[in-house]
């Protein structure tokens, strides 16, 4: 049985060699959550979500910091340096954060920091400019969750900083109809930069199905997979904290998959993006 995840097969299709997943969590329920916390689920441990890497096939992970902690990293870091070859990090850090924690940070394994303006309470988007050169130096990106009307409003803004961005959860594209399109322009805008990246998780968050086939995303899928294949990436959302009926992860991966017919282009977003963002060795030096 996979912990937090529906079904038991395993995909259709085998992923490739260093496959990784951009997007999990982890979570202790003896820890308090910061005050506010919206996100309170059970005890989701490493080991729990190593049965669903061995279900699905992927051996890299990426451990983000979620909204229940607030910058309480402490259980990210832990659970990140016990596996600091196959797995990075993705913190939260206000503007009042020392250097000298951004260094023990680079040190565990952290690679990026996250806005989270979704569940917002931690951060703001008021602190882009002012932590951005800090974690330039580091070779750090930003990542982003923003509500479909964030990311319309604040496009050419989120651009300022110079870092890469990482969206989160297909940027919500699909979750206010009405909106669609506006976003999807916005979005396209960005990824034209050639500086933001898009990560193709939880897509129960950005479509109007709440299961496969996701027909709204599929249909933006082939624009984003024709014009920016080298800056897509992939993410399980595990423990999909956000969900009370689980998903089932290999369901999601198969229709994700049957999106991306080119053997070429899944080697690049599930193994060759991924570590170029994240800092992972090329896969033959990894081998």
């Amino acid at each position: 049985m996979t912990p937090f995840s529906a079904g038991e097969c395993r995909p259709t299709v085998a992923l490739p060699d260093n496959s990784c997943d951009c997007h999990m969590h982890v979570f202790d329920d003896t820890r308090l959550p910061v005050a506010g916390a919206t996100v309170t689920p059970p005890t989701a441990t490493v080991d729990d979500y190593r049965k669903l890497q061995e279900r699905l096939g992927t051996r890299r992970h990426v451990l983000v910091q979620p909204s229940t902690y607030g910058t309480d990293n402490s259980l990210m870091v832990s659970t990140l340096v016990e596996n600091r070859t196959n797995a990075r990090g993705v913190a939260v850090v206000n503007d009042k954060v020392p250097d000298e924690e951004l260094v023990a940070l680079n040190d565990a394994g952290v690679v990026g920091i996250r806005f989270n303006q979704v569940q917002a309470g931690a951060t703001s988007l008021a602190m882009l400019e002012s932590l951005a050169p800090r974690i330039q130096t580091l070779g750090w990106h930003i990542q982003l969750h923003v509500t479909v009307q964030q990311l319309i409003d604040y496009a050419e803004v989120l651009l300022r900083p110079g870092v890469p961005l990482v969206l989160d959860h297909y940027a919500r594209l699909h979750h206010v109809p009405s909106l669609a399109n506006a976003v999807t322009e916005r979005l396209m805008r960005l990824m034209d930069s050639g500086r933001v990246w898009l990560k193709l998780s939880a897509p129960y968050l950005s479509s109007q199905a709440t299961h496969p086939p996701y027909i709204d995303l599929g249909h933006s899928l082939e624009s984003l997979t024709r014009n920016f294949p080298e800056r897509l990436v992939w993410g399980s959302d595990w423990p999909h904290a956000t969900e009370a009926d689980k998903p089932d992860d290999a369901q999601m991966l198969d229709w994700l998959t049957s999106q991306i017919p080119s053997r070429k282009l899944r080697e690049s977003i599930f193994v060759e993006n991924a570590a170029s963002l994240y800092r992972f060795p090329v896969a033959r030096e990894a081998l």
